[in-house]
């Protein structure tokens, strides 16, 4: 066997599987008129917990015109749980019983 020198001759490195903790969330919306003032441009605000075993992480996310952010920027996963739990609570609203175009019946 030919024995190597140097960098070509280091270990490789294994990769280490770290066990992913999943987090829980809890959210909860807010007025953001009272939070942000009556000029805002903000229309949802939401307090986020994030919560991994014993870690707990705050995060205040928003909308206004320029889309859903976190303090913690765009791309933190508190957004994605907001935006979940709003389109579950969207499916979950009562539907209108019509559409707003209904016709008047006609007189025999």
């Amino acid at each position: 066997m030919k024995q190597l020198k140097g960098r070509a001759g280091a270990r490789k490195k294994r990769k280490v599987q770290i066990p992913q903790v999943r987090s829980t969330y809890d959210a909860e919306p807010l007025d953001p008129w009272l939070q942000c003032g009556p000029d805002t441009t903000v229309t949802e605000l939401w307090k986020v917990w994030e919560r991994r075993e014993k870690e707990t992480t705050l995060h205040l996310v928003y909308f206004d015109r320029y889309g859903w952010y976190c303090e913690h920027g765009p791309s933190c996963k508190a957004v994605a749980e907001v935006r979940r739990v709003i389109r579950t609570m969207s499916a979950n609203a009562p539907r209108p019983r019509s559409s707003g175009k209904t016709r008047a019946r006609k007189r025999k």
